[in-house]
């Protein structure tokens, strides 16, 4: 009884210290966050779009510019899902930082841009080997993660600021086999920044974003132990937005996967998962559309950025990441 006691104090307390914490921290103002935040270590904007042509044959997009420490980090990966083919691909390191006024960087060949006017997101890359650009403008509210905080615990590396738009409109141009191609579909945006660059433990994670046919969204991520990959207790978080735009912060769920796996750069990475949210009925099956989905980078540890098809409760399409370093 008395250890019970001494537990529940211990609790206690650093629920205390976690809320004063939070409450020292800015909270996140849009659209005046939408621009980056110099003094972080780490921040950047994510883009992934599930997009067709006019043959209505489909494709992947990953876009996301890393910003810190006057470094620019643009990473981008196009794959055709029908014969899995790697359409192109980006990385970059180029100096620069992105304006706490607005949002209009180019880094090496990419660009990335925020129209306030229109509320329109664009990014574009233009090299050899990948030519692409893509316009997205919000169907839903921004919500912001962290059960509307627009904070989470970002695993043991402390705080860190997350917000999201979890169904965008998106259209553009991609060249595929020396042809320049239009395409339109949508896409999810995230935006994060923290002062957490320099921990590992801030890095290792699996993370779930689906877009269901009934207009619903669901968000969850959880941080993995360094060692054995298992979840870390109580670092995980997530959001269901309702058709109507509405969030729900998530506290609670599960997640597991099988044994169908991908062997490739030195692990194997799951390509099945059942997610399990109580009390908002979603109870999902993820299964990936191509099992080889990684992006190779060199600049960054590999991972996996992924399409995944999920039926349950509700159907629809998903990306997945699983990051590890």
């Amino acid at each position: 009884m008395r250890r019970a006691a001494s537990i529940a104090l211990v609790a206690a307390v650093a629920a205390c210290a976690a809320s004063r914490a939070t409450a020292r921290v800015p909270q996140v103002r849009l659209p005046r966050d939408h621009a980056g935040h110099p003094g972080a270590s780490i921040e950047w904007w994510y883009f992934t779009a599930l997009v067709h042509d006019r043959s209505g044959r489909r494709y992947s997009v990953f876009f996301t510019l890393f910003a810190g420490q006057d470094a620019l980090v643009p990473v981008a990966q196009v794959r055709d899902l029908a014969t899995g083919k790697l359409v192109g691909q980006s990385e970059q390191l180029a100096p620069g930082r992105v304006g706490a006024s607005a949002v209009d960087v180019r880094a090496g060949d990419s660009r990335l841009r925020y129209l306030p006017a229109s509320n329109t997101w664009s990014f574009s890359v233009s090299r050899p080997g990948l030519r692409v650009s893509v316009d997205q403008v919000p169907e839903k509210p921004y919500v912001l993660n962290g059960e509307g905080s627009g904070l989470i615990r970002q695993s043991s590396a402390g705080l860190s600021h997350y917000y999201s738009d979890t169904r965008m409109r998106a259209s553009g141009t991609l060249r595929v086999g020396g042809r320049t191609l239009a395409v339109s579909g949508e896409s999810w945006f995230d935006h994060q920044w923290g002062d957490f660059a320099n921990e590992p433990r801030a890095f290792n994670w699996d993370w779930f974003s689906c877009r269901f046919a009934d207009r619903t969204e669901l968000m969850l991520y959880q941080f993995l132990d360094r060692t054995t990959g298992r979840p870390l207790p109580g670092l995980g978080n997530g959001t269901f937005v309702d058709a109507r735009g509405h969030a729900t912060g998530i506290t609670a769920f599960t997640v597991s996967h099988d044994a169908h796996t991908l062997a490739a750069a030195g692990r194997r990475w799951p390509l099945d998962w059942q997610l399990h949210v109580p009390g908002l009925a979603p109870a999902e099956h993820l299964r990936a559309v191509l099992p080889d989905q990684l992006v190779r980078t060199a600049l960054l540890p590999v991972f996996w950025e992924g399409v995944a098809r999920a039926t349950g409760t509700r159907s629809g399409m998903c990306f997945v990441e699983i990051a590890y370093r």
